[in-house]
């Protein structure tokens, strides 16, 4: 006679096999970066991180990048009659995006820009750890405080000892938020037009870029940032110079006053002021704020100027606010959007082996963590930039 079956043999005949491809494709824990509270970071030294100008270089209509100094970009202008309609030109603008994006498939790709202005100013690499735009940095900082865990995702590499980042296309990062939203199309194009109606700029100019040195933790960062306007201003003692200097020598005790002197700018010099320039409804400034501080600071930009605006696009007041300033009054933390920053690219440089090359990726929504994927063993730097590399070695 045979044996009845139990139920729970049945049961392990129908179980399913393992599925060893979700494995497989399941991340490996040591190539995630798991994201802590602000507080774990918030006592990075934020403030130990200053961005010091290297170069600067600037883009014709073709996009050819330009050795230039600061003061030539588009500066700001000082008597803008309020209100503002940035809706003027929308639908014009919209139409021909179509033909001027079929002509960037031509442009030199921005990170490649970046890397343009090293060969043509002949800078110095050897002290560099880290050599990204300043966006790149700026979102992996912020991950920390995006109300929507907004996704993201770097192409990153390892060449003679130095890791390049890029976003392979910042352009779709727009095209995606228009998609989604078509509010966007207007909240992006109005941002475009206020920066074009409060600046002067040379017609033949397409983009102006800041090169920017900092240590962020152990590592040495390059960073290439566009610049909104910069702000120039003429400083002119009236003559008092001559009167401190004669003090001065008839041993004046004053020390503060020689102090103050000493560091004062001559007769006639100028300094330049660099802007970054937004708009938003004013209610919104508050959570704004540390996209915008975080953004500037990176540059080393000294100022936020904010056109507020209604819902119709129509701008009403601009405000300014010094980006020194903005931490101490914020309910964010600088320090701690600084830290993580940190720690990724420390953990990053650790991950990413010499001539290889991968994706550092965060999927947003709930999974509050970083994950980098090999891809290559080799890495995806351009041959004229990696030619000038090795020959600078030598």
């Amino acid at each position: 006679m045979a044996k009845k079956r139990g139920p729970g043999s049945r049961r392990r005949q129908l179980q399913p096999e393992p599925n060893n491809s979700r494995l497989e494709n399941r991340p490996n824990p040591a190539n995630l970066y798991k994201i802590k509270p602000p507080k774990v970071y918030s006592s990075y030294p934020y403030s130990s991180y200053q961005a010091e100008e290297v170069g600067a270089f600037c883009t014709d209509q073709d996009r050819n990048v330009l050795n230039c100094s600061s003061d030539t970009f588009p500066r700001l202008k000082s008597d803008v009659k309020l209100p503002l309609d940035l809706n003027e030109g929308l639908e014009e603008f919209y139409n021909n995006k179509q033909e001027v994006d079929s002509n960037k498939l031509n442009y030199l790709p921005f990170w490649q820009r970046l890397l343009k202005w090293i060969t043509l100013s002949d800078f110095d690499l050897s002290s560099v750890d880290f050599i990204a735009r300043r966006g790149i940095l700026k979102y992996i900082g912020y991950t920390l405080y995006d109300y929507h865990k907004s996704p993201w995702k770097f192409r990153v590499c390892k060449f003679q000892g130095k890791i390049y980042m890029y976003e392979p296309s910042p352009e779709q990062r727009s095209e995606s938020m228009i998609e989604k939203d078509s509010r966007c199309k207007r909240y992006l194009y109005w941002g475009r037009q206020f920066e074009k109606t409060v600046t002067s700029s040379k017609e033949d100019m397409a983009g102006c870029y800041r090169m920017v040195g900092g240590n962020i933790g152990k590592y040495r960062v390059l960073l290439g940032a566009e610049v909104d306007a910069i702000r120039v201003t003429s400083h002119d003692n009236d003559g008092g110079d001559d009167i401190i200097i004669e003090e001065v020598l008839q041993g004046c005790p004053d020390c503060n006053r020689l102090k103050k002197y000493c560091n004062s700018s001559p007769s006639n010099a100028t300094s330049t002021e660099f802007i970054e320039i937004k708009t938003c409804v004013k209610r919104q400034v508050k959570n704004k704020t540390s996209f915008g501080w975080l953004q500037s600071y990176l540059a080393g930009i000294e100022t936020l100027v904010y056109g507020f605006r209604d819902g119709e696009g129509i701008v009403d007041q601009i405000a300014e606010y010094k980006v020194s300033e903005v931490p101490r009054t914020a309910d964010w933390d600088a320090g701690a959007m600084f830290g993580l920053i940190s720690g990724v690219l420390k953990w990053l440089y650790g991950q990413v082996d010499e001539g290889c090359s991968g994706e550092l990726e965060y999927l947003g929504g709930h999974k509050h963590e970083i994950e980098f994927r090999k891809l290559s063993n080799e890495h995806f730097l351009p041959e004229w930039f990696a030619s000038y590399v090795n020959l600078s070695k030598e």
